[in-house]
């Protein structure tokens, strides 16, 4: 479990160590694992199913309120609960319900939220959309269908109905997400209404206004009847392209795909896609940073991806679990992602009910003020081997080149102790496998609490030893070298220069 982190002002205390370090610092606060709603034992089935998050953004500055929603299964009419926070995630209270306003049926399954960017019809940006499908009791029908909020979720208003279908078991409609593209509102979904040729595809229909919808569009729709293409999500990736992420049931293996487009209203709906993973329910999103995240039901890990959805995956552990169901939602005030999970429809059907849990990870560039750390021997400074984004890549010394892997955000945990959170991959430096052994190397890792991972700073007139707190051993470079890339480990005080250090600021962005 993650420590609490406040602000750093335990460094700032420290004497001496530069100017950049006197007075407070604003920091990102890590929170979670938490729980945001544990269904009761008298609910019906599973309880709750498919969290799904969005930060309010455009009504307004930005100031961590966001909203969450989920399929909640009770005996009595169902409604989709909107869960607000006002402080970026780390707490949530219920603001209200989307209720069923023209189908006397309960709004039921797989609801989206999504904010206006921009203007679309009548509708000004700010806009919150609730998009999800309302079914009766004995789920002989569904309809897809919009409704609003005005006022940042506390009240919701129907708009239209996108789309109607059998029930559940003959030929239903599911997982709708939403996106603002084209200066059109798109939303796409899995289709089972086209058995002939599909026994499930992905499509897509748009409106101008919100109110009138276009035709039904394949997305993906193979050749291979049998197969159930479905769980669509789609970014907009940083070089202007769109990433659509997906399920292929019924494929061996259950793999995970993914297409890649110009246009997210065209996908070559034939063409079956790439395979990232195997397990089902994939879930995408890109960062401020381009960074492309991903993660599925086949794995704990979060996969990221920095050149545009091409080429390698680098896997990172989280501190959230393994769900059916897990959302990534970026935090533009914090600078780091809420991940909200929950477990399937088919694995808590007894006594036991879904738990939807939540918490934040850094993937780099939180908010607050980072830091190059130099080495007074060698004038190096603290570096990651290659810049790499991964769990447990070594640290180095290397030439100042302004790199992100060359910047280092302080947070305190307690008595003093503070983690390096690093500017590119949002690890913290500890020490490999938490050994206390004299010239084991420090490297990257999740921050998980563990003392290996917290330090503390002690002057040295103008510079500063770096002492683990586990092992008392210093921050040092391997044999005193001065030359670029040694490795950066822990070691005895012997009073040596490679274990003396300035921290210095550097500049936002």
């Amino acid at each position: 479990m993650f420590k609490r982190k406040i602000a750093l002002t335990a460094v700032a205390t420290v004497a001496a160590v530069s100017a950049a370090l006197l007075g407070p610092v604003p920091a990102a606060q890590a929170y979670g694992p938490s729980v945001l709603y544990a269904s009761p034992s008298n609910a019906e089935g599973y309880g709750a199913l498919y969290p799904k998050t969005v930060e309010l953004l455009h009504n307004g500055s930005a100031n961590g309120t966001l909203l969450a929603t989920f399929e909640q299964v009770r005996t009595t009419m169902p409604v989709f609960p909107i869960y607000r926070s006002t402080d970026s995630g780390r707490t949530w209270t219920h603001l209200s319900d989307v209720n069923d306003a023209v189908n006397g049926w309960g709004n039921r399954n797989g609801n989206f939220l999504y904010e206006l960017p921009q203007q679309v019809g009548s509708m000004p940006a700010g806009t919150i959309l609730s998009v999800g499908l309302s079914a009766p009791s004995d789920k002989s029908a569904e309809r897809m269908e919009v409704y609003k909020s005005n006022d940042q979720g506390r009240t919701w208003q129907y708009v239209s109905r996108i789309a109607s279908s059998g029930g559940y078991t003959t030929t239903p409609i599911w997982e709708p997400f939403v996106l603002v593209a084209n200066n059109k509102l798109i939303v796409y979904y899995s289709d089972e209404r086209d058995k002939a040729h599909n026994n499930q595809k992905i499509v897509h229909q748009t409106s101008t206004n919100g109110i009138n919808w276009g035709p039904v569009v394949n997305d993906v729709a193979p050749t291979a009847v049998n197969l159930r293409p479905g769980m669509p999500v789609v970014s907009r990736l940083a070089n202007g392209n769109y990433f659509m992420s997906y399920e292929v049931v019924n494929a061996s293996g259950l793999p995970n795909n993914y297409k890649i487009s110009s246009n997210p209203e065209s996908w070559n709906p034939t063409d079956l896609g790439t395979t990232v993973d195997y397990g089902g329910s994939p879930y995408n999103t890109v960062l401020p940073s381009g960074k492309l995240l991903y993660n599925s039901y086949g794995s704990p890990d979060v996969r990221v991806n920095t050149t545009n959805g091409t080429g390698a995956w680098t896997a990172l552990k989280v501190n959230v679990a393994l769900g059916y169901s897990r959302n990534l939602q970026y935090v533009s005030t914090t600078g780091r992602v809420l991940i909200m999970s929950c477990p399937g429809f088919f694995e808590n059907g007894g006594q036991n009910k879904n738990v939807i849990t939540y918490g934040d990870v850094d993937f780099g560039k939180s908010a607050g003020t980072y830091y190059k750390i130099v080495n007074r021997q060698s004038g190096q400074v603290l570096s990651v081997q290659g810049g790499a984004q991964g769990d447990l890549a070594p640290a180095v010394q290397w030439t100042d080149t302004a790199a992100l892997d060359q910047a280092w955000h302080m947070t305190t945990t307690s008595g003093g102790y503070f983690t390096l959170g690093n500017r590119s991959s949002g690890r913290v430096l500890g020490i490999d496998g938490g050994s206390v052994t004299a010239g084991t190397r420090a490297v990257q890792y999740l921050d998980n609490g563990s003392t290996d991972q917290q330090w503390r700073l002690v002057t040295v007139g103008s510079y500063v030893k770096i002492q683990n707190r586990k092992s008392n051993a210093l921050l040092a470079v391997s044999g005193g070298s001065s030359t670029p890339g040694a490795a950066v480990i822990q070691w005895t005080d012997t009073g040596a220069l490679d274990q003396q250090w300035q921290v210095l600021a550097v500049p936002a962005g």
